[in-house]
């Protein structure tokens, strides 16, 4: 579970203070599909990196399983962030001088060290036909498109098979097609057990989400459904 209680984070922009989440609490239960979908400027991706630990909340907390983000150091953050989320961010953080096979293994690494590669293979084998993507695995990412950049992201952050997917807004630079191919990938590992919190302005996207919340001006302001 992770419990996010009466958080509230603000940061500077030029001369002005940003109050960008303002108490927000609620609880993503272990096998949960969660969508929280605003407009731009929200607050939405604000309290999605604090909620993976890449920022602390000026008061409040996040807690994921025993842990208190707040409360633990920046190396151990990045450890739970490496062993518990695969993340998928709105811009992404390949890196250009590996291909993208290359991003993928090394992603998958990171959360199973001793674990047979054959867990690899699979997983890789299984995503990249999911999104269409095996003529992709060879490229380097500063070769790709918006949109398969996009899916190479998605591919990232589920190959390491972690237990809770962060999703700001992944559907971005994706066609119809391509989007469809991502909500069904979201439903079948859902359906295996995967906890997943997107955030999306997107009610088409979020529309298959157990749980949908609307959040604007930093708060969250109604739960559009709850099944």
């Amino acid at each position: 579970m992770i419990r996010i209680n009466d958080v509230q984070i603000s940061y500077k922009d030029k001369n002005d203070i940003v109050n960008a989440v303002k108490g927000v609490s609620f609880d993503i239960n272990e096998g949960e599909y969660l969508a929280l979908i605003g407009p731009a400027g929200s607050g939405k991706s604000t309290l999605l990196a604090a909620i993976a630990g890449m920022l602390i909340p000026d008061k409040g907390d996040i807690v994921i399983n025993k842990y208190k983000l707040k409360k633990i150091s920046r190396t151990k953050r990045a450890l739970v962030r490496a062993r518990q989320y695969g993340i998928i961010l709105q811009f992404s953080e390949m890196v250009n001088r590996f291909t993208v096979a290359e991003n993928l293994y090394f992603s998958w690494y990171a959360a199973n060290r001793g674990v047979s590669e054959t867990d690899f293979h699979d997983r890789l084998n299984r995503l990249t036909d999911r999104l269409d993507m095996k003529n992709l695995l060879d490229s380097f990412p500063a070769k790709l498109s918006g949109g398969q950049m996009q899916k190479a992201a998605i591919a990232r952050a589920f190959i390491k098979n972690s237990p809770i997917i962060l999703a700001d807004e992944p559907s971005g630079d994706l066609d119809p097609a391509n989007i469809e191919k991502v909500k069904e990938l979201f439903l079948e590992e859902n359906a295996e057990g995967k906890t997943i919190f997107l955030v999306t302005h997107d009610m088409k996207l979020a529309f298959d989400a157990k749980t949908i919340y609307e959040m604007k001006d930093g708060r969250l302001c109604d739960l559009i459904k709850h099944d």
